[in-house]
């Protein structure tokens, strides 16, 4: 039964098939997750409608797997398709053929057979690419449109300088669809262990592999710990490492913990390649480890946490590697993002509305949004700190209104409200003791500082400090949180 596309799909398609028949090569762009591969089944759809041939090419089997069966579930399962992969001999006058571009770059020749078709080209990022560009060329198309998640370079440049596509055609952006409930919110944690980028050389636009090898040693014995730590149901996990070597060694630390793991990378067989995929859906793996082979169009809803080893300088490779765990699934409330690198930092948020252009420049957000790291939980969220200086009768106090603190992060709540029981020990001020009933949220040198001015008994700081430790991170947040929704002004 054909598919009932979305109004997003609907708007997307439309665009793109004018801009087709107007004689334009369009590059229509839609987040990870955002049902790609259908909007190419409704183009193929109405392509064959006006007695023209399709052809779609991709750069790997798990998209043209994609790929042919949003085609055959939207044309039908009548509709032949000529498949272009290793060792296959297709019959390139079917009206739909659906080809792997590494495998059409060897048979150019046989391509000339597809003159006039409408080409479409799945994560079309990669069309300026000289191996792309021989087997677009070598296909003559009438039509050529593409469809991308992040139309940018490597280096995070735009693609206006490629000649390839003359018009830019934007879908909706994450935060809509997460908004929607048609992807997954998410939850980023900057994990306790982070390999520090700062002199890392990049080739290409990214940082290089043996600089990243080298700084990953550092934190190689803390990466199952960390994930245990912020992932404590043990959702299914992609583990993102720097190498393929890289990867193979973590998934037998996981093992060595007693946690069902696997590598895979671009030389494991792909029938060994699909039964690993397979298991991990199934939940017979609970961390699937990889180096490049999860970065592009692997489709796996049951992924819940992404556990990110690999510094990058690169948006695309950003956005992509997070597009994995977004997609919505039963019982699946929102993703996890475990960064044990400071790209959180560098790299716009998975729900930044981006300013996407048809330009050679370094493509944007259209908003410059400021991250926060929660010392206590690691979670990362977006926030400034708010500043007060109030003067009372020559004494610089904090004034903490509610309104104040119920829109502060919880780390500024924190700070502002260390500053302020600070402050009236240092003023002397009456009622001290009330600060009492907030001693999850007071730190190490507060409670010193109040213990002194209360004149309580030697080591009580120190024992409070102790009790704290029991705390959970998320029982000390849930603990400043409620205290911003009830704060009456102590």
């Amino acid at each position: 039964m054909p598919f009932q596309l979305r109004d997003y799909q609907t708007r997307l398609a439309d665009a793109g098939n004018a801009a087709m028949l107007d004689g334009q090569r369009p590059c229509m762009v839609a987040p990870t997750g955002a049902g790609k591969t259908v909007i190419i089944a409704e183009l193929a759809r109405r392509a064959l409608a006006r007695g023209e041939q399709v052809v779609v090419i991709c750069h790997r089997e798990e998209i043209l797997a994609q790929i042919v069966a949003s085609l055959q579930t939207h044309l039908g399962q009548r509709q032949v398709i000529a498949m272009v992969t290793a060792g296959s001999r297709p019959r390139m006058d079917r009206r739909v053929v659906v080809g792997m571009v590494p495998t059409m770059v060897r048979r150019l020749k046989l391509l000339e057979q597809l003159k006039g078709c409408t080409l479409l080209a799945d994560e079309c990022h990669h069309a300026p690419s000289p191996t792309w560009r021989k087997v677009i060329e070598a296909a003559q198309p009438q039509r050529f449109g593409g469809l991308t998640a992040t139309p940018v370079r490597p280096d995070g440049k735009g693609l206006g300088d490629e000649e390839m596509f003359d018009l830019l055609i934007n879908g909706p952006e994450a935060a809509e669809l997460m908004a929607a409930g048609k992807l997954c919110r998410y939850r980023l944690f900057a994990a306790p262990h982070r390999i520090d980028t700062r002199g890392m050389r990049k080739r290409g636009g990214d940082f290089t592999t043996a600089d990243m090898e080298r700084r990953v040693v550092e934190i190689q014995g803390e990466i199952v710990r960390d994930w245990m730590q912020l992932n404590p149901n043990r959702e299914r996990t992609i583990c993102v490492a720097v190498s393929v070597e890289h990867a193979h060694q973590v998934a037998e630390q996981y093992r060595d913990e007693g946690i069902a793991a696997e590598a895979v990378d671009g030389n494991t067989p792909k029938p060994e390649r699909r039964k690993i995929f397979d298991r991990f859906r199934r939940g017979q793996i609970t961390v699937l480890c990889a180096c490049q082979v999860v970065d592009e169009g692997l489709d796996v809803p049951e992924a819940t946490c992404l556990q990110i080893l690999r510094p990058t300088a690169s948006l695309r490779l950003w956005r992509q590697l997070i597009g994995r765990v977004l997609r919505p699934a039963p019982g699946k409330d929102a993703a996890l993002l475990i960064d044990h690198t400071d790209n959180w930092l560098r790299l716009p948020p998975p729900d930044a509305e981006m300013d996407w252009k048809l330009n050679a420049e370094p493509q944007e957000p259209r908003e410059k949004r400021q991250a926060v790291i929660d010392p206590d939980t690691g979670e990362v969220t977006e926030g400034e700190p708010i500043e007060t200086e109030v003067h009372q009768t020559g004494a610089k106090l904090v004034e903490i209104t509610p309104d104040l603190l119920a829109q502060a992060h919880p780390v500024v709540a924190r700070r502002l409200l260390n500053e302020r029981c600070r402050s009236e020990v240092e003023q002397r001020a009456p009622d001290l003791r009330r600060w009492l009933n907030y001693l999850d949220v007071l730190e190490d040198e507060t409670l010193k500082a109040l213990e002194s001015a209360l004149g309580l008994q030697p080591g009580w700081a120190q024992g409070q400090m102790m009790l704290r430790m029991l705390l959970t991170p998320g029982q000390r947040l849930a603990a400043t949180k409620r205290l911003q929704r009830s704060w009456g002004g102590v």
